[in-house]
């Protein structure tokens, strides 16, 4: 049995249709074929035993560093063999002539074996594969790969070996395109490697930060291009399924889709940095071809990146990361009301209709106003999809700030009158249903506990945040739910404090805390906040404070990198004395909207 790597030991190489992942010592641990969310033919980080992976191996091998190529997904990871100097280079090309994933390896000082095992369906099954007759081409028949390596393949057992000779540089391609094999050769990856290279220049180009946390905060866009769906949009939550928010526990989802609330709280981020706005339309362009083509009147949590609508879950028998059951594939959140998703929608739409001055699929925005408008009154599972319903304050809060945001843009004085008047039902609605006893805002109506959603509500000036409803809920929040600089969420059906801190909700703090005119407090958080983040720049969903400081949940979470980097241009925008909240629409659509931070939804 393989060990399992920490999802700290992780990075990510990418071609914006799926992605890879490897750990530190150069074995690639995760990879699914063709798209995010297709099944796993590389899955060691799911079961140590069944899970399928590709290894280096040298003599006396020692991890030294590795690092991107500028702020591409092009990764380089050193190590020293046998006491010299040796490195593996790992990208998937940016190359209509082929996909796939690519390895090149340096001089090396000793012999190094490379050990390849594919077991499709995330592990669960072998598969069978032909060496061909140059002993340098293997076809996988049943997955519609092929392997091409620089020096002969055996086969052993279940695995293809082979030997980069000390003296000699290798390299190896994973790939779906037959065509291509002929043509591979180490020119032909130098090149390929190049022209990746500048794909994700032109990619960099587009989103760009200057000022404090700099580096940490690119990192952060880099994660977030790495798991955008090229072909769509789409920007998945995670890039992994089931690794466990509570190490041996039951907490474990599959998060490779596109979540309405997630890429809402991205693209509200992606704004503040983005003088092109492509990916942002591409975002609510999605949505609305998603609920055209899947006849919806009322929108799904989350989709595939192809904009299928899912619904259900599997498991699979596997043993787990760390022995975390169960392992599943799907999510059963996709028949859930959610609805402060569809508040998000609004206020991304607000956002990007301040930014760019135009109606982009305004029809479906409409709607969904109206839906609000309409069905403000009901239970929902709220933002952390609790099997129970409830009447979530944050719901109630979201939907009444996205409807009077969106009223700005009404067609006629009717519909915004009718977006205006749902909204100060909401106010009057939770001005008298949902406060605690001391005066905070409860969790939801009736409840006497509060959540890290609350801090939200003055980023996005619901109110102000020294109100004294906000006051007494950090108060609660800081004597219940904190430790360290770092804040839990707080669940209806399971204790939180078992799990990690929540990292999303710990970068809105610090946002709140910024405009509450405590930059030394922020700046706390923040830098709290980075001690879970990897050395390439990567967060996972929560920090394992209890655990070793480990990471926990699925890698690499969009939704924390969207949180920190709207959390760090507050923190920018406060320092240099602009409010970072977000407002009602300016009276010029031309004035200069840098000072606007979206909230963390």
């Amino acid at each position: 049995m393989r060990k399992q790597p920490a999802i700290q030991a992780l990075a990510v190489v990418s071609d914006r249709h799926t992605c890879a992942l490897l750990d530190k010592q150069g074995t690639l641990c995760w990879y699914c074929p063709q798209r995010f969310d297709s099944s796993a033919v590389l899955s060691l980080l799911l079961d140590g035993e069944k899970g399928g992976y590709w290894s280096v191996a040298g003599p006396d091998q020692h991890y030294v560093g590795r690092a991107y190529a500028e702020r591409s997904s092009i990764l380089t990871t050193e190590f020293t063999v046998a006491g010299q100097f040796f490195q593996v280079t790992d990208w998937m090309p940016l190359d209509d002539s082929f996909t796939g994933l690519c390895r090149l390896f340096s001089v090396a000082p000793a012999p190094i074996t490379v050990t390849l095992r594919l077991r499709p369906e995330y592990g669960t099954r072998a598969t069978a594969a032909k060496i061909g007759p140059a002993d340098t081409t293997v076809h996988f028949p049943e997955l519609g790969l092929w392997l091409r390596a620089s020096h002969a393949v055996r086969q052993i057992e279940d695995t293809l070996v082979f030997e980069v000779p000390a003296g000699a540089t290798g390299w190896a391609v994973l790939t779906e395109t037959e065509t291509v094999l002929p043509d591979l050769s180490e020119a032909r990856l130098t090149a390929s490697r190049e022209h990746t290279l500048q794909g994700w220049r032109k990619l960099a180009a587009l989103l760009s930060y200057e000022g404090p946390y700099e580096q940490p905060v690119l990192n952060s866009i880099r994660a977030v291009q790495q798991l955008t769906y090229q072909d769509t949009g789409g920007i998945i939550a995670a890039a992994t399924t089931s690794l466990p928010e509570v190490p041996g526990g039951q907490r474990n989802y599959d998060y490779r889709y596109v979540w309405m609330r997630d890429v809402s709280l991205i693209v509200s981020s992606l704004l503040q940095l983005d003088a092109v706005g492509q990916p942002e339309k591409s975002f609510i362009e999605f949505l609305a071809q998603a609920r055209r083509e899947n006849q919806q009147v009322e929108l799904t949590p989350f989709y595939a990146v192809d904009k299928t609508k899912l619904s259900g879950t599997h498991e699979l028998e596997l043993a787990g990361y760390e022995h975390s059951h169960p392992v599943q594939i799907g999510n059963t959140a996709g028949n859930q009301l959610q609805l402060d998703a569809h508040a998000n929608v609004l206020l991304a739409a607000k956002l990007l209709y301040d930014r760019f001055g135009e109606k982009k699929e305004w029809e479906m925005v409409a709607e969904v106003a109206d839906f609000l408008s309409q069905n403000w009154q009901r239970d929902d599972n709220g933002i952390w999809e609790e099997g129970a319903t409830k009447p979530y304050t944050s719901s109630k809060v979201l939907a009444a700030r996205g409807l009077e945001f969106i009223a700005d843009y009404a067609d006629t004085p009717e519909q915004a009158k009718r977006w205006q008047q749902a909204a100060a039902d909401i106010r009057a609605f939770v001005d008298q249903h949902c406060l605690t006893k001391s005066g905070a805002y409860a969790v939801y109506a009736g409840s006497q506990e509060v959540d890290i959603t609350a801090v939200q509500f003055p980023l996005w000036t619901y109110c102000d945040p020294n109100s004294p409803e906000m006051l007494a809920t950090i108060r609660e929040i800081e004597g219940q739910w904190s430790r360290d600089n770092l804040y839990w969420r707080r669940l209806e059906e399971f204790d939180a404090h078992q799990e990690g801190a929540f990292l999303a909700g710990t970068c809105w703090m610090a946002h709140y805390y910024a405009v509450a005119g405590q930059l030394d407090k922020a700046r706390q958080i923040l830098d709290a906040v980075l001690r879970y983040q990897n050395d390439l720049g990567f967060f996972a969903e929560e920090a394992g404070v209890d655990n070793g400081g480990q990471m926990l949940g699925n890698f690499p979470q969009t939704f924390v990198h969207s949180s920190f980097i709207c959390a760090v241009h507050g923190f920018k925008q406060e320092q240099a004395g602009h409010d970072s909240r977000v407002h009602a629409r300016r009276s010029s659509p031309d004035e200069e909207l840098s000072g606007i931070t979206a909230a963390n939804s």
